[in-house]
């Protein structure tokens, strides 16, 4: 286990006695055989693949395509399957005791005991242990597990070690983190997919597009699978929309978020070591919305002027966006400044936006109104990590515009957060798209990791957005990136 998470161990003791009888003597003495494992923070109660939380679940058709608006269960303890994340952003309930239960089924003797020797605190079982299993709740530290077995005047002991360990992952960010267009029911929609099917979309969090569905939910769960003897509780409380001023560090009032992303997991955390932060920001600060609107309305596009914020008042699209990425720098420096006081010493996870650019052939992309130059243009010039200047634009009149990327591209800002801020950018969420031969983006059909138009109701924000299969993919990146960290 890295440095980073030292364990204090402090001498303490705990006997559980199990007082019913276990098989019956082996020929030759008694035969201890035990077996340790930790209750998960982040539950998946229907091994549907991802989290399930206590904040109550839809009465009936809870991933139809219109569940109940009766929501039921929140608050009992008890996680249900499709039940919503509690507030829409903790998985669990985090508490300073994790529940462990103890197995000594394989065990061969009349009677057993097991002794806990570890850390500061230690709780028998509330209730009576039946047959050869038993549930303690334990601090988070090293123990030792020493099963004892009789049989007559025999014993045999068999002693495990570990670590019982709950891991607090934090999940910050906008649309791209929240999992944007990816309901709890988006599987029943996508089914009967058409732009003016009726679909009520069941969120975690409603206010802010946010799913368990996403990219880092998926990762914790991922995390959560990984070990026996660790557990994962998830905060997430990123928020469609968002921008470093307006979501990360300062309240987003436009999804009625009073207060900003960075005092929402302070609050909730309360004093809990955070472990590790990932982080999707910076595609609304540049403008991207922007950029889409007026691409799917003009030719020519980053020739043209922008009547959107962030971009508008620059003489093109071009120009704005390179204007705006040149403040990334200082704007993340002010993000870890303020990730620093909040879990000091956490490491932090940048993600790079994936690629929407290309064809499942390689190629660019044509969709709607925008042209295979527009997208080469958005790809080079907002999404490869490592962008040749000038970049050359071909206009509809067969016209070259060398554009200068002084400030590089959203991608290659969030690269240089490494070497400038220390953190850890999680290049695969880009690499698995970007870098293929096969194309994953709005274009590529059954290859597409990217929706496109799908509804004109409630998903439409959804274009432009991940799909489950990219968020799956995603997920995978994120994980890959954490339990490398982290374990």
């Amino acid at each position: 286990m890295p440095s980073r998470f030292p364990i204090a161990v402090a001498a303490c003791l705990a006997v559980v006695t199990v007082g019913t009888a276990i098989p019956a003597q082996a020929a030759g003495g008694p035969i201890a055989k035990g077996s340790w494992v930790l209750a998960p923070q982040s539950k998946d109660a229907n091994g549907d693949g991802f989290i399930d939380g206590d904040g109550g679940v839809p009465a009936r058709g809870a991933l139809s395509l219109s569940p109940s608006t009766t929501m039921i269960g929140a608050g009992n303890h008890v996680a249900q399957p499709n039940e919503r994340l509690i507030n829409g952003s903790l998985s669990w309930y985090l508490g300073n005791t994790f529940e462990v239960t103890l197995n000594a089924c394989g065990s061969k003797g009349d009677s057993y005991t097991w002794t806990i020797t570890g850390a500061t605190t230690v709780r028998t079982p509330p209730k009576a242990i039946k047959k050869c299993t038993s549930t303690v709740s334990l601090p988070e530290g090293v123990y030792s597990f020493d099963l004892a077995v009789k049989s007559g005047r025999a014993t045999a002991h068999r002693v495990l070690r570990g670590s019982v360990r709950n891991y607090v992952l934090v999940s910050m960010g906008d649309s791209y983190a929240s999992g944007e267009g990816n309901p709890r029911n988006i599987d029943a929609y996508l089914q009967q997919a058409g732009l003016f099917t009726s679909f009520t979309p069941y969120w975690d969090d409603t206010s802010c597009a946010r799913s368990t569905h996403s990219a880092p939910a998926r990762a914790a769960l991922a995390l959560e699978k990984s070990s026996p003897h660790s557990s994962v509780t998830l905060i997430d409380v990123s928020c469609s929309g968002a921008t470093i001023g307006s979501g990360i560090l300062g309240p987003q009032s436009r999804a009625g978020q009073s207060v900003s992303q960075v005092e929402q997991v302070r609050a909730i955390a309360a004093g809990h070591r955070i472990d590790a932060i990932t982080l999707s920001v910076g595609g609304n600060d540049i403008g991207f919305g922007a950029i889409l609107q007026a691409c799917a309305t003009k030719a020519n596009c980053p020739t043209q002027p922008s009547t959107t914020p962030p971009l508008k008042g620059y003489p093109t699209i071009q120009v704005g966006a390179q204007a705006n990425l040149a403040t990334l720098p200082g704007k993340y420096a002010s993000v870890n400044a303020a990730l620093a006081s909040l879990a000091p010493g956490a490491p932090v996870f940048p993600t790079m936006y994936p690629d929407i650019t290309r064809a499942a052939d390689g190629s660019a992309c044509t969709y709607l109104t925008m042209g295979p130059s527009d997208f080469a243009w958005a790809r080079a010039t907002l999404l490869v990590p490592d962008p040749q200047s000038p970049y050359s634009y071909a206009t509809t009149s067969g016209a070259a515009v060398p554009m200068a990327l002084t400030a590089g591209t959203l991608n290659s800002q969030i690269a240089a957060t490494h070497g400038a801020l220390g953190w850890s950018d999680v290049a695969g969420t880009w690499g698995a798209s970007g870098n293929s031969s096969i194309g994953h983006g709005v274009c590529a059909g059954d290859q597409a990791w990217t929706f496109g138009l799908i509804s004109l109701g409630p998903l439409a924000a959804a274009a432009f957005h991940p799909n489950p299969k990219g968020l799956e993919v995603m997920g995978k990146a994120i994980a890959s990136a954490l339990g490398s960290a982290i374990h």
